[in-house]
């Protein structure tokens, strides 16, 4: 009898740590996401870019992102504060805070600074989306050489 309530402790303690390892799991999954944003200082409909932005998320180092740019912040999680601050037509400094939440699923995101300053209250998805490479793989025809050292040219001298 008291052999059975050994057994049956034993299996539940299996079971509730097999169940906190799995729930580890996920957790770590989604504060360990790495995610590229893409900050860009380009044209967005009407919206002319803006000579200089100075971009901060999550308290970091600002980066100057000047006009007709784009540059990368890559950031761990999913919930993040941005941090924008501008010289408007006045010559006065503007700063924008918003929040930021990235799904999970999202690898490279794309934020369009020009839309965000003139639309500060507009909802993220008007001035954060998706963003997907227009690269093309490359491949050769069986056959032909492709060349990777740079002074392979100067062999045949």
């Amino acid at each position: 009898m008291v052999l059975d309530f050994y057994k049956k402790r034993s299996f539940w303690i299996r079971v509730a740590v097999i169940a906190l390892l799995i729930a580890l799991g996920v957790w770590m999954f989604f504060i360990g996401k790495q995610h590229t944003i893409l900050l860009d200082n380009n044209r967005s409909g009407d919206y002319r870019p803006l000579d200089e932005v100075a971009v901060s998320i999550d308290g970091s180092e600002p980066l100057d992102i000047w006009s007709r740019m784009r540059d990368q912040m890559i950031v761990t999680g999913q919930g993040h504060t941005l941090t924008v601050t501008y010289v408007d037509d006045n010559w006065q400094e503007q700063t924008i805070t918003r929040e930021l939440d990235i799904p999970v699923g999202e690898v490279y995101m794309l934020l369009s600074l020009p839309y965000l300053i003139n639309n500060p209250d507009s909802p993220q998805e008007e001035w954060l989306t998706h963003f997907e490479s227009q690269a093309v793989a490359v491949t050769s025809d069986e056959g032909s050489d492709i060349v990777t050292d740079e002074t392979a040219a100067f062999s045949s001298f």
